[in-house]
């Protein structure tokens, strides 16, 4: 129960994990998608993407599935802030391939700069250039712009994870930790504080110039927007002033015989007008200045227009709205009336003046941001004058396409000549003039963005200038730190590999930091204890290894001999056999085979003890080991009271002699004494077998002859010698005693 209980638990491992990652990158998508529902406004309608730097966090701890699922959370709200999905291909490419990047080791910030290098901004130029209407000069900023704002955040999120603590997403990281050098560590950590501070402070410096240049542009509009209206109303002033003293005069008792003549001096005077005209309360025109705007026999009627309607009805000056001349002319217009009126103040008739729009504003003004464009309009939204590179009809309704307010500046983007371009064309600031009218002053969008976008350029050249200059001057300082430590290690690498691995340390660099001599000193220290400790150790192995191969010879000793008699055990012997048979090969000798058994043995150990029986087999074999003493010659106990003894290069006959000798020596000798003290004497019968080596290069077939002996001598009543005879085919055994 309790493995099965262990083995659940295992098995929830893997899935406790796999809902930690789950869980982290969707709260990681979540910040993400809060940080990018409120860019951060740059200049214009030009922002910045900070919310990103959670999908390259979460691919420097996760795999693919779990940083696309991230970086799909936190491009939703970029999605729904900007309005564009092409933002899902991008953004989503940058985190698929930095996350396959980084799990081959790379840093978030070289994954990433090659990312916007060589993919980011040449795909978002495609696809500005593909589906979004924007100018070809604003392509190339826009697309600055994103490339900047992608190292912008991959600093950050870079700082951000060299800050996070190591034990943080450890249970459940997927990439891996990739060992690498002191001096590539400090190149990254350089790399990203140089393009953070970088980027920062200008971001700083772009956004106070960007302040400064909108306060001055504010500024700019404002008071020249004053200053036209104030023209305005002192041009309009100055000729309906004209046209009043015109009625004046006329209702003054000026005889109508001078009207063509006073009208011509007046026009003469007031060179605002394009023409001028007196008509009569049926509306038909009398005099009009040029005078060949009247040909003789031709008459020209007023009485429908406003100019003729309202001074006559209600005995005031007129100032129409915009109209299209007619009959003097097809020029759009702004008609001044004034009624004329007889000795009992009753109107009689009008006089008109038509202003000439195209002197209406001064002259297209300079400044610094470009040219001053203007757009005046009547109260029906009709444009009265436009600038001329503004390419506006009067007449025409002004359309424009109002782009989002500059906040905290007062000033407005509006695009006029395509309405649906995300860029605005001119700045500008609208005023009311008393009348009605509506003034707008432009100034053009695309002198800021050129000092923007130059600024960026030069930013993003400086910056890729300093990083390259920034990994020559790192590498340089990692090489001056850690050359004398490379040094060290190699000459220790070196030191392992010689005949003398604790031999002296070469000296140190010249110019090596404290902390690299202090590191020196204490592995020189440690040496030479090391030194001096292994002298030690080699002389106490020395002692140890003597001790060793005595207790190995000894125990070899005790693992081949009898622990009883001393003498070697069968085991030994039949190691022995083989070689011993061998050696009486080559030496072209006779081998010979004997089993030496004591006769009524079971007696004695019933009899007087196993005490005496073991004095027995001591005894024995001391004698045998006195008959026979040769090196080549061995004794081994074959069985409780039996032996075996092997003689190499024997002569038959010797042998004979010699194995007689021992049996009648063994019968004489008392080998132990019993209870009372009395002598014990034992005899022996034994079985021999001497025969050529090559008789059989079989251990038992010599046993079996040699016991087939011992048999017949213990059935021939003991205490003989029995010796086997043999023929090619077996062996076969005869007595001999």
């Amino acid at each position: 129960m309790d493995k099965d209980k262990v083995m659940g638990n295992k098995g929830l491992v893997p899935y406790r994990i796999l809902a930690g990652r789950f869980i982290t990158a969707t709260v990681l998508g979540l910040l993400g998608y809060l940080i990018n529902c409120y860019p951060v406004p740059l200049f214009s309608n030009i922002e910045l993407v900070l919310g990103n730097t959670v999908i390259l966090l979460c691919a420097s701890r996760f795999g693919p599935v779990y940083t696309l699922w991230c970086a799909a959370l936190t491009i939703t709200g970029l999605a729904q802030t900007w309005g564009h999905p092409y933002v899902y291909l991008t953004y989503g490419l940058e985190a698929l391939l930095v996350c396959l990047l980084r799990k081959r080791g790379w840093y978030l910030l070289y994954a990433d700069f090659f990312y916007w290098c060589f993919i980011g901004m040449p795909l978002t130029a495609l696809v500005v250039h593909q589906f979004f209407t924007i100018p070809q000069d604003y392509q190339f900023f826009t697309v600055i712009k994103q490339g900047f704002n992608g190292l912008l955040y991959t600093a950050l999120a870079s700082l951000v994870s060299l800050l996070i603590p190591s034990g943080w997403f450890r249970a459940i990281r997927q990439q891996p930790n990739v060992l690498r050098t002191f001096r590539q560590k400090l190149v990254h950590a350089v790399l990203v504080m140089l393009s953070l501070v970088f980027m920062i402070s200008m971001l700083v410096a772009s956004r106070n110039l960007v302040v400064t240049q909108q306060q001055l542009l504010a500024s700019n509009l404002r008071e020249r927007s004053a200053h036209l209206v104030h023209e305005y109303h002192r041009y309009l002033e100055y000729h309906q002033r004209a046209i009043f003293l015109a009625s004046q005069w006329l209702s003054d008792g000026v005889p109508e015989a001078q009207w063509q003549a006073r009208l011509g001096q007046l026009h003469r005077q007031y060179s605002g007008f394009l023409t001028m005209l007196m008509a009569d309360r049926n509306g038909l025109v009398t005099q009009a200045s040029p005078g060949h705007l009247i040909d003789a026999g031709q008459s020209h009627s007023v009485s429908d227009r406003d100019y003729f309607k309202v001074p006559l009805a209600e005995n005031r000056p007129f100032v129409s709205d915009l109209l299209q001349g007619r009959g003097f002319g097809r020029d759009p217009i702004i008609a001044l009336s004034a009624p004329i009126l007889n000795e009992r103040h009753q109107p009689v008739g009008i006089v008109e003046g038509s202003l000439d729009l195209t002197q209406i504003a001064s002259e297209a003004d300079q400044s610094h941001w470009g040219d001053v464009a203007t757009v005046l309009t009547d109260g029906t939204g009709r444009v009265i004058f436009a600038s001329e590179g503004l390419k506006v009809n009067p007449l025409t309704p002004f359309e424009f396409n109002q782009l989002k307010e500059i906040q905290g500046f007062d000033l407005s983007l509006m695009n006029i000549h395509s309405t649906s371009n995300v860029v605005g064309e001119y700045f500008y600031n609208q005023v009311a003039l008393e009348n009605g009218w509506q003034l707008y002053v432009l100034l053009p969008y695309r002198p800021l963005a050129e000092r923007l976008e130059a600024y960026f350029t030069l930013g993003i050249g400086l910056l890729v200038l300093g990083m390259g200059l920034t990994i020559l001057l790192a590498r340089q300082i990692s090489a001056y730190l850690t050359a004398p430590l490379e040094f060290l290690v190699r000459k220790l690498v070196q030191s392992q590999q010689s005949d003398d691995p604790l031999g002296r340390l070469p000296a140190l660099p010249r110019g090596s930091a404290l902390e690299v001599r202090t590191l020196y000193d204490e592995l020189e220290t440690n040496r030479i204890a090391l030194s001096e400790y292994q002298h030690s150790l080699e002389d106490l192995v020395t002692t140890r290894t003597a001790q060793l191969e005595a207790a190995n010879h000894k125990l070899a000793q005790l693992a081949h001999r009898d622990g009883l008699t001393g003498a070697y055990n069968r085991r030994y012997f039949d190691m022995q056999f083989e070689v011993a048979r061998q050696h009486c090969v080559r030496s072209n000798s006779h081998l010979a085979l004997v089993l030496i058994d004591i006769d009524h043995f079971k007696s004695v150990n019933d009899t007087h003890g196993h005490l005496v029986g073991d004095d027995c087999l001591k005894s024995l074999v001391m004698l045998i080991h006195q008959h026979f003493s040769r090196k080549l010659d061995l004794l081994a106990r074959y069985g409780g009271e039996e032996f075996v003894l092997l003689l190499p290069q024997s002569e038959p006959e010797e042998v004979l002699r010699r194995l007689e000798s021992l049996r009648q020596k063994v019968s004489e000798t008392a080998l132990s004494e019993t209870a009372d003290g009395q002598p014990l004497h034992v005899t022996v019968s034994m079985g021999v077998l001497v025969e050529q080596a090559e008789y059989s290069t079989l251990q038992s077939d010599w046993v079996m002859a040699a016991d087939g002996a011992l048999y017949k001598a213990k059935q021939s009543g003991r205490n003989r010698i029995c010796k086997a005879f043999s023929n090619k085919d077996a062996p076969v055994s005869a007595d001999s005693a």
